[in-house]
């Protein structure tokens, strides 16, 4: 559990810092290969849609941020004019996703708290990321306050997507 939240914690430094770069490519098959790793040793190969869908989730919606000029990211090759959200950013949510079932597994029971902590720490995650010039919050409090609302949504929605796969899967919950 240490290890998997650990390994998160050097997985976001590793795509924020590749993120003013043409490495996100790699990131990403970085991260997925960890994620297989993962898959394979510790959770089972029937988590990977779970974790996919979790991945995707977040996914969506910061293209949704993105499209609405609420967030902005350092222009990728070879898609620069289009508002796609960049590979280092699609490897950090799967990292994150990877994060559900294992170290935030205890959360899947307490959606509540894992909204106010969502609206709390993926602003904090965001203005660091701004800081190390991965992202731009162009509206600063506007764009804060949204992506709080973002992450008061999104933390407990891809948790519950993990606890009621683990619930038909017949896996315990902590």
């Amino acid at each position: 559990m240490i290890l998997n939240f650990l390994g998160f914690q050097l997985l976001w430094w590793v795509c924020v810092l590749s993120a003013t770069s043409t490495v996100g490519g790699l990131v990403l098959l970085l991260v997925a290969l960890i994620s297989a790793a993962q898959l394979h040793w510790l959770e089972g190969w029937q988590q990977v849609v779970p974790t996919l869908l979790a991945a995707t989730t977040g996914c969506i919606l910061d293209q949704t941020m993105l499209m609405a000029g609420w967030i902005k990211f350092h222009p990728q090759l070879p898609l620069a004019h289009v508002a796609v959200l960049p590979l280092w950013m699609m490897a950090l949510w799967m990292a994150f996703a990877n994060t559900l079932n294992l170290s935030m597994r205890w959360m899947q029971q307490h959606l509540f708290m894992a909204a106010v902590l969502g609206a709390i720490f993926g602003p904090v995650a965001y203005l660091a990321a701004e800081k190390l010039g991965a992202v731009r919050l162009p509206y600063s409090t506007l764009s804060l306050v949204l992506i709080a609302i973002e992450w008061a949504v999104a933390l407990p929605l891809m948790l519950l997507i993990r606890r009621r796969f683990n619930q038909h899967m017949g896996i315990a919950l902590p």
